[in-house]
């Protein structure tokens, strides 16, 4: 999203949202006057790339300090209201997060008429997504692969397949979404960034489970976990260990699971990935 806000080609890192985007536009944040149109900019991308490598834990800390500013430019505005409705969603709030979704689609849609741009088309896709509408979602994607058919900005084809993967997953098309995410995911492998290539592995997997293909989903899963120790990012490690540490429980593989999961200490573990993990727990204390 941070590539809608502004670009500079000195930031070439940022074109991305990352860890290496994390971790240099953190360190960017110490040197540029708070509350300045550059230090807005540099947020939405410590922002932006926290989402991506799934810390709602510090994403949420970091929304918390815009409780009580009324003042923020607009665009920061409709995309910090994105990421708080993300967090709502990742903790359960789904009801609030759809309701503050619906809003920022309507206000993404203003902005896109002022100013076009096909990512935020993605975005307002996906933000749709969040308030249940699937079916709008789906068409609006569809057309902007139809649009952007002949586009050779691979980062465009990450966004747009891998949010096609998650549209026809929400309607339950496991078949076409695994097709979209493999596409996503070769995009991914083309751009070389390793968290994203873990998050699509693990979205292949578990089309592969809907679709009782379990050889192939676990060797997916496997895959999975290899690219996020490669990524090297905590975060990212962990929620590759239980998403396949998962996946063993529910095969009654309990030895494979308890392996995997050994080493994980719990106060790490991302609200999202709370459920999984009880789960995990409660199958291998069965299993004793």
């Amino acid at each position: 999203m941070s590539r809608l806000f502004a670009q500079d080609r000195d930031e070439s890192i940022c074109d991305i949202p990352s860890k290496a985007c994390l971790l240099w536009v953190t360190a960017q944040l110490e040197h540029v006057r708070a509350n300045s149109m550059a230090w807005y900019n540099l947020k939405l991308k410590q922002l932006d790339s926290l989402m991506l490598v799934k810390d709602f834990k510090t994403l949420k800390k970091e929304i918390s300090r815009f409780h009580e500013t009324t003042d923020l430019p607009p665009v920061f505005a409709i995309y910090l209201k994105i990421y708080q409705a993300k967090v709502l969603m990742v903790e359960g709030h789904k009801q609030q997060a759809a309701q503050l979704s619906r809003l920022t689609v309507e206000e993404l849609q203003a902005l896109n008429q002022i100013f076009y741009s096909p990512l935020r088309m993605i975005i307002i896709a996906n933000v749709m997504q969040d308030s249940k509408q699937y079916e709008q979602s789906l068409s609006l994607l569809e057309q902007t692969k139809t649009d952007f058919a002949d586009s050779k900005d691979p980062y465009l084809k990450l966004e747009l397949f891998g949010n096609l993967g998650h549209a026809y997953r929400l309607l339950q098309r496991f078949d076409e979404a695994l097709l979209n995410y493999q596409q996503s995911l070769q995009f991914a492998i083309e751009l070389g960034h390793e968290q994203q290539i873990t998050t699509l592995y693990n979205h292949v997997a578990r089309m592969y489970q809907q679709t009782n293909d379990i050889a192939q989903a676990e060797q997916n899963y496997i895959q999975a976990l290899q690219h996020a120790k490669r990524d090297g990012h905590e975060t990212t490690v962990i929620g590759a260990k239980i998403n396949l540490a998962y996946f063993y429980a529910q095969q009654r593989a309990a030895d494979k699971a308890r392996l995997l999961i050994k080493d994980i200490d719990p106060a790490h573990i991302q609200p999202h990935q709370q459920k999984l993990w009880a789960f995990i727990e409660k199958t291998l204390k069965a299993g004793q």
